[in-house]
């Protein structure tokens, strides 16, 4: 029956692992990659740290780039891989993650099963929070790691584990700005373990020792001057920084309906079994308050989730099991063959995973049903082909993109960079142009871009379409590229036409 038992254990953690993989089979390339690979392609080329913006003509702030060590790490991956080694990059990463929530889950006592069901629930992160390929990847995989150290000294009473967090803290810090989130974790678990009257100190300490790690940056105390003022500030125009509230009202109702799910049924199984610590019920608290301000910070609950929950899954389980009704269906089980029926079930996620081409990035140059996202394509093409240069005013959206395909040959504005390059005024005056508020016009004669690149989406599209100044250059069912008037003469007017067309 051991034999049978292992057996079953391990094809039950085997398909959680074709399932983690087969989640994060998306393809399409994040907008914020182009931005990476960039950076790190000025920086590999010219042999010095980039400190000024040379890729907008609208910055005029000094440029503190968060995700610094990410572009540099990206562009010599993508130079000698192509995009399968980025993707393996994001795959590892997410394995790390969830190996690392299996280990916190043990660690507490939590069965096979119970890890196994609560880990495939929650399997909704890995899309969420692994796109494509972006910095973001790094701050999940590194907070799974956070929590399962602080975990391990949280039970065992042994602290000095916790000295990796401060070497973690350095890498982390120049990867992205999500290092704040680790030390968070490290401060709430000084405030659980206190509030639990057990031994804090050892917490604050590495608290501040980790702090002080994250000054090795290129831009030293600046680093955390612009990082306040960005945690700060309202970024009205990205879906992912509004609130659950402003997410269902934008449509998302798939993530919406799946926060509620998870946040009711944690919460009854909390309530039933009284089996959540003080400490970890911290966590769940702030990450839960945190997830509600913006959705960008659902997978950090999540992961609490993962982490915590499975204990209380077990003691349900256990409970499950008394009830005579199961007791008769658990005889009739044969383990060999559920081993044999999860196996089927990797072997359709696999099948699955193959015919996705899942080391593969995809620029979907139109928009479509099955595209999230779209770029364009064809007037980036368009550009280049004609040797068109100056000054481009694009949607906010696809300015890495712009800048990754066109630079030195044409600067941008705006970008995805967001508040790291931008002032904020120049970011509203912007999404003012693409939204055709009052005063637009006022706005582009201020700015005086030579070309500007637009959503055939947007409510700009069709006012520069019938404006005497704006003639123009390409377009496509996605996007529309246009010239001053009194330069197309020179230029021509290449139009393309497909079925999703004008």
């Amino acid at each position: 029956m051991r034999r049978h038992l292992t057996t079953l254990e391990v094809s039950l953690v085997a398909a959680l692992v074709a399932a983690v993989l087969y989640s994060l089979r998306a393809t399409e390339a994040d907008l914020d990659l182009w931005g990476h690979l960039a950076f790190g392609r000025l920086f590999w080329e010219t042999g010095r740290f980039p400190y000024r913006d040379v890729f907008s003509w609208a910055s005029t702030v000094p440029w503190i780039n968060y995700e610094w060590l990410t572009g540099v790490v990206f562009y010599p991956l993508y130079q000698a891989t192509g995009p399968a080694g980025l993707q393996l990059l994001r795959y590892g990463l997410g394995l790390g993650l969830l190996f690392l929530l299996f280990r916190t889950a043990r660690l507490q006592g939590a069965g096979i099963l119970a890890t196994v069901l609560v880990l495939w629930w929650i399997s909704s992160l890995y899309p969420f929070g692994f796109s494509p390929v972006r910095a973001q990847c790094f701050t999940y995989a590194f907070f799974a790691l956070s929590l399962s150290l602080l975990e391990r000294a949280r039970l065992a009473g042994r602290f000095w584990g916790l000295a990796w967090l401060v070497p973690l803290q350095v890498l982390w810090c120049n990867l992205h700005g999500g290092f704040l989130a680790g030390l968070g974790l490290l401060a709430l678990y000084a405030v659980g373990e206190a509030l639990s009257r057990r031994e804090f100190l050892p917490y604050l300490g590495f608290l501040i020792l980790a702090s002080l790690a994250t000054l090795v940056n290129p831009y030293g105390l600046d680093y955390w001057y612009r990082l306040v003022h960005a945690v700060a500030m309202p970024r009205p125009y990205v879906t992912e920084w509004g609130s659950v509230i402003t997410a269902w009202q934008r449509g998302l109702y798939d993530t919406v309906g799946y926060f509620g799910q998870v946040v009711l049924v944690a919460g009854l199984l909390f309530a039933w079994t009284r089996r959540l610590a003080l400490t970890p019920g911290v966590v769940l608290g702030v990450t839960l308050a945190l997830a509600c301000r913006s959705i960008r910070h659902l997978p950090f609950f999540l992961m609490g989730i993962g982490a915590f929950l499975p204990p209380a899954v077990d003691i349900f389980l256990a409970r499950l099991q008394q009830e005579a009704s199961w007791r008769r269906w658990q005889s009739r089980l044969r383990p060999g063959l559920a081993a044999a029926l999860v196996w089927l079930v990797i072997a359709a996620y696999g099948y699955a995973l193959s015919g996705r081409q899942p080391l593969t990035l995809t620029v979907p140059p139109l928009p479509s049903q099955e595209a999230k996202l779209y770029y364009p394509v064809g007037a980036v093409d368009y550009i280049e082909a004609n040797g068109l240069a100056g000054n481009l005013l694009v949607s906010l959206s696809w300015g890495e993109y712009a800048f990754w395909r066109l630079y030195p040959q044409v600067l941008v504005a705006p970008d995805g960079r967001y508040d790291t390059a931008y002032a904020a005024q120049v970011l509203a005056d912007t999404f003012s142009l693409e939204e055709a508020q009052p005063g637009w016009e006022q706005l582009l004669r201020a700015y005086a871009p030579d070309l500007v690149l637009v959503n055939t989406r947007s409510r700009i599209y069709p006012e520069l379409l019938h404006h005497t100044g704006w003639q123009v250059l390409y377009r496509d069912a996605g996007a529309a590229l246009f010239g001053r008037a009194a330069e197309v003469g020179r230029r021509g007017v290449a139009e393309k036409t497909t079925r999703e067309g004008m």
